[in-house]
């Protein structure tokens, strides 16, 4: 072999031997791309930022049925106070890797943030997945002067302020539906804050206020019992179980607003690790089981990725945005 030939296999060689190590060197210097193709490699904490109750044994269930599809278990933990703030806060701040997810109604990022006190952004979560999706039920006491939406509406506009509005508190979901109502309607609500919804329910049942709003879980049974007449329902369609409650917008007031209960996480969390987590709780929504735990806790399965469920979250945001600072709201 000549001297020209030898140098030519000898930089062949290196060019080849070069080329592995980068090879290699990418792989080896990319550890977010090997973790996120063996997600979830550990358990999984989701934290409920509410005391024990109804979401939370929402949570527990969906928990339990996309941790089959994940094949590791998502452990679920309650962190309450602040209004959600406290439970939402230690999940913004945790490292966007999947491994501790949120599960709570979107006012913990779409309301909380705007009272001023909160230490995360809306930005800081990311809507991850809707679990179910269901209506506000504007409900009114028995007696009420007025039997349905029409009449009621009539009423506000004829005496400005008379109608009594009892929500679960100043800033709240709750509070915060009837004020959009009244806005939308063109009437003025005198609003009345109690500590939670039950409270605000039993003053509906004693008369001490003519309206009050929750959701189907808390209202139907008052309804059923012929204690509360409802009134209407904020969601775009009439939900299973009260088909012959009208929603606002068949009634001509133009808002639609539900309680879309769903998974959050903290922003910038790898493509990947969203796309097996969204598999998991679309799996987990869509199981008959699911369904039937649903159906008993008189909530509606409505399963959104997390481009969707986004869009949603932000749709309310924008409501809330508007009314909080005319309502001069602050942090509880």
């Amino acid at each position: 072999m000549t001297s020209r030939s030898r140098l030519m296999s000898i930089r062949t060689t290196a060019s080849i031997v070069c080329a592995i190590v980068a090879v290699a060197g990418g792989v080896t210097t990319n550890p977010a791309n090997a973790q996120s193709a063996a997600f979830p490699s550990r358990p999984i904490t989701m934290v409920v930022p509410y005391p024990p109750g109804a979401t939370d044994l929402e949570a527990r269930r969906v928990a339990e049925l996309a941790s089959r599809s994940l094949g590791q278990n998502i452990i679920v933990t309650n962190r309450t106070g602040a209004g959600g703030a406290i439970g939402a806060q230690s999940v913004a701040s945790s490292a966007a890797d999947g491994y501790t997810l949120l599960y709570a109604a979107p006012a913990v990022v779409t309301i909380v943030p705007l009272l001023g006190n909160a230490p995360y952004r809306f930005e800081d979560l990311l809507p991850l997945s809707r679990i179910t999706a269901s209506p506000h039920v504007l409900a009114a006491r028995a007696d009420a002067p007025f039997s349905n939406l029409k009449e009621l509406i009539q009423y506000g506009r004829a005496n400005p302020g008379k109608i009594v509005f009892g929500s679960s508190g100043s800033g709240t979901a709750v509070h915060l539906a009837g004020e959009g109502f009244a806005e939308a309607a063109g009437i003025q609500l005198n609003h009345v804050p109690h500590r939670g919804l039950a409270p605000a329910i039993t003053a509906a049942l004693g008369g001490f206020v003519d309206l009050v709003i929750g959701l189907p879980v808390a209202i139907g049974p008052q309804v059923q019992a012929g204690k509360l007449r409802a009134v209407a329902q904020f969601g775009a369609n009439r939900a299973p179980g009260l088909e012959d409650v009208p929603t606002l917008k068949e009634s001509g007031v133009n808002l639609v607003l539900g309680v879309d209960i769903g998974v959050f996480a903290p922003s910038g969390m790898p493509p990947a690790v969203v796309r097996r987590l969204e598999d998991a709780f679309a799996a987990a929504v869509r199981s008959d089981e699911f369904k039937t735990f649903a159906a008993k806790a008189r909530s509606t399965p409505g399963y959104l990725d997390s481009v969707a469920y986004r869009a949603v979250v932000e749709n309310e945001r924008k409501l809330y945005a508007r009314l909080v600072p005319a309502l001069n709201l602050k942090a509880n």
